[in-house]
């Protein structure tokens, strides 16, 4: 199984490789081709904006032309969103990374920042892709590019919890606990002289059992409750 290679075409910026490779880091690519760039992709700049990721720099392969760099795998994927009326199946960056063939050595390849990919250079790839965008504005930068794209990759790599709950290491509340503490509160309203309606104090105290029973409560936030409770009840002056 072979991971995706990133080629970046005659980039202007040393910067903006920098950040191009972060963001390859960022969705577990490693292997950075770059072709004809303007500035080195080992320039202080650039080692200062990947932000930790200065071994992709550092490994990269410099090519003077496109066909090099792109010599030795088997299905490039063309960056750019405008196909300039040539004809090449467009995948979407979702579409394309859940069907790539990973027996396959497979590049993406994006364009300098000013002007994207050429046409000489998209007529070396056998798809394009492309990332679906507000049409009134879709143009990206290039290290936005390579994120999108590679994070694509990178979910079919992994397999994400949609949703958790962060408790800060403290253990949920048994309803025992909770109960407890319901009790003493509904103790508490129930005395308060201000309520003299039977059924209205039978509704009010559904409704707080309601709250605090569907709240997740954590025993350190329950701890939390008593402890306002005290303050707001405590009649000393």
């Amino acid at each position: 199984m072979f991971q995706p290679v990133v080629i970046l075409v005659k980039p202007q910026l040393a910067e903006n490789i920098g950040m191009a490779a972060r963001a390859m880091k960022n969705c577990g690519l490693k292997e950075l081709r770059v072709v004809a760039p303007l500035e080195s992709p080992t320039a202080e700049i650039a080692l200062r904006a990947s932000s930790n990721s200065e071994e992709i720099l550092q490994n990269a392969k410099i090519y003077p032309n496109t066909k090099e760099a792109l010599a030795d795998l088997e299905t490039v994927y063309a960056a750019t969103a405008r196909p300039r009326h040539q004809v090449k199946p467009v995948e979407t960056a979702e579409y394309a990374a859940t069907h790539l063939e990973l027996n396959k050595k497979i590049g993406f390849m994006f364009g300098c920042e000013r002007t994207g990919l050429e046409n000489e250079d998209i007529s070396l790839a056998d798809k394009i892709i492309e990332i679906p965008l507000n049409p009134e504005h879709s143009s990206l930068n290039l290290a936005q590019a390579v994120l999108v794209i590679g994070y694509e990759y990178y979910k079919t790599t992994i397999n994400p919890v949609g949703s958790r709950l962060l408790k800060n290491d403290g253990n949920f509340a048994k309803k025992e606990q909770v109960f407890k503490f319901l009790e003493m509160l509904d103790a508490k309203i129930s005395a308060s002289p201000r309520l003299k309606d039977e059924a209205h104090t039978k509704t009010l105290l559904i409704n707080i059992n309601n709250i605090f029973t569907r709240a997740a409560l954590t025993e350190q936030e329950l701890n939390s409750l008593y402890g306002i409770v005290q303050i707001l009840t405590d009649n000393k002056k």
